[in-house]
Order: structure tokens, then C-alpha cells, then sequence
């Protein structure tokens, strides 16, 4: 009996002491790595941008309900009510809204991605090197796709950061030409 008793060992934090439990002077110390940081920003930037993509694009869906409500009467009243509507979409930009849709969520999936590779880079090379290489083949065909329709008008590759990427480069391509 007295064999088990040595064994047993007190620790003051656990008795009624004066020390206390934790120690608050790590907790002051303590500094988040450079990489969690960036981690963290890239996906709640990437969160941030998800969420309000479909925010925006939930609205704009009830702006095109309303678009098309109340449509009744004559050919000719509904025909001059849906101009009157369409003239006041194209006046308050909502197409532009909608064509900002796809960039968010792309922009959103690329900080994702790359909070993903910080994070696989922390973690383990082998892995992150595969994951390294996925994301670089889609980052390529994302870049092609968009530089194309800038390069050959006759590309189907048609998107709204295609056609944000042309205006860019227009100025300069005339320059050049």
C-alpha cells in the first residue's frame, strides 16, 4: 500500500495554491507563423468572396423575376413595359453585375487554392508538390482560355474576363499595330 502512495505525486495546480492553472506568459509570447497568417487571409478573402458571389447572384435573380412580372394587357403595353424595364436594367448596370459573378467565384477558387498550398507546403513536400502541379494545369488552362479570345476574335472561348482582359490589351495592341 504504502509502494502506491510514493507513486502518487501532487501537482499544485490542482490543489487549492496560489499558482495558477495555465501560464498566461506563453499566451503573451506566442506569434502566429508567417504562413498561417496568409493562410487565413487567402481563405476568408476566398469565404468572403464565395458568400457574397452568391449573395449578389440571389438578387439579381429576384431582379430578373421582377423583370418579367406583371407582364399582362396588350401586345403593345407589354412590349413598351419590358423596353421600359430592359432600358433601366441595361441603365443600372445589372449585366455588368451578372458578368462579375464568375470572376468572384474564380477569384474566390484561386485564394483558396493558394491558402491550400501554403498550407500542403507547411505540411509536406511530396504532397504539396502534387497538389503544386494540379493546381498549375488548372491555372494554365484558366489563362490560356482567357488569353486566347484576346489574341483570335474567332475563339469560342468567350468569357467576361476574357473580354475584361481584351480591354486591358487593346490600347496596347494598337500601339503596336
Amino acid at each position: 500500500m504504502s509502494a502506491q502512495l510514493e507513486a502518487f505525486t501532487l501537482n499544485p495546480s490542482f490543489v487549492n495554491s496560489t499558482q495558477p492553472a495555465f501560464d498566461d506568459s506563453a499566451q503573451a509570447t506566442f506569434r502566429a507563423p508567417l504562413y498561417a497568417v496568409w493562410l487565413n487571409a487567402l481563405w476568408f478573402v476566398s469565404l468572403i468572396f464565395s458568400l457574397a458571389s452568391a449573395t449578389i447572384g440571389i438578387t439579381v435573380k429576384q431582379w430578373l423575376k421582377e423583370y418579367n412580372s406583371g407582364l399582362f394587357g396588350s401586345s403593345r403595353d407589354v412590349a413598351r413595359r419590358r423596353q421600359y424595364r430592359y432600358d433601366n436594367l441595361l441603365n443600372w448596370r445589372v449585366p455588368e453585375i451578372i458578368a462579375l459573378l464568375p470572376i468572384l467565384l474564380q477569384a474566390a477558387l484561386s485564394l483558396f487554392l493558394g491558402g491550400l498550398l501554403i498550407l500542403l507546403w507547411s505540411l509536406h513536400p511530396v504532397v504539396a508538390l502534387v497538389a503544386s502541379a494540379l493546381v498549375g494545369v488548372l491555372f494554365s488552362f484558366q489563362a490560356v482560355t482567357t488569353l486566347l479570345p484576346t489574341l483570335r476574335p474567332d475563339c469560342s472561348y468567350q468569357s467576361p474576363q476574357a473580354l475584361g482582359l481584351f480591354l486591358v490589351l487593346q490600347p496596347l495592341r494598337k500601339a503596336l499595330i
